[in-house]
């Protein structure tokens, strides 16, 4: 028995599958087009001051310089009373006058020892119990030194024959409020207006 073939035609064929391109145009065809760079951020400057940086702390400076010496003089004042008074508790019979002439001079190297220590000494949490403890020791030591010191350079008689001795002992409160301001103020202003004169 013959067999029939099917024309082979066009319509007779059977469906192919369609061919892949090559890797080099699927490739590109998967290329996305290349991004814009990022526009860098605005750069944003601070206001501009209005010229007053240096004028405030040059006149910071020039008011503070006259009372750091001021508060210095009482403190050096103070410390001879300070030993004075240690001396007669123990009962010695030697006395150390008050300085006069060039040796005030002497409030030079012991003010700035004093404001050294007050502004620079820094509490070391991470350096030991004894360490935190000696540095508690040593700041509460200077401060409250300090302090007392320049009350009784204020309090004492050669303070009050003095003009600014007597306004610095107007009333019963005053040595003491004058003796905490001369101690931190005129270090606020100084270290204030060279801040200032710096940036």
């Amino acid at each position: 028995m013959a067999v029939r073939s099917k024309p082979l035609g066009p319509s007779s064929q059977r469906p192919t599958r369609q061919q892949r391109p090559p890797a080099a145009v699927r490739l590109r065809s998967l290329q996305v087009a290349p991004r814009k760079p990022f526009a860098p951020y605005p750069i944003v400057e601070p206001p501009a001051r209005a010229g007053i940086g240096a004028p405030a702390g040059v006149l910071m400076i020039l008011f503070g310089l006259p009372l750091w010496a001021l508060g210095a003089k009482y403190t050096l004042d103070g410390i001879v009373i300070g030993i004075n008074m240690l001396a007669a508790f123990l009962e010695l019979p030697a006395r150390i006058p008050a300085p006069t002439g060039w040796w005030n001079l002497l409030l030079i190297p012991v003010g700035l020892l004093f404001s050294y220590v007050e502004s620079s000494v820094r509490l070391n949490l991470f350096g030991g119990p004894a360490q935190l403890f000696a540095l508690i020791v040593l700041l509460v030591l200077t401060h409250g030194i300090d302090i007392y010191t320049t009350y009784l350079g204020i309090s004492s008689l050669a303070a009050q024959s003095s003009g600014i001795g007597q306004l610095l002992n107007l009333f019963w409160w005053s040595p003491y409020i004058a003796a905490i301001v001369l101690t931190y103020l005129p270090e606020l202003l100084i270290r204030g207006g060279w801040s200032l004169l710096t940036e």
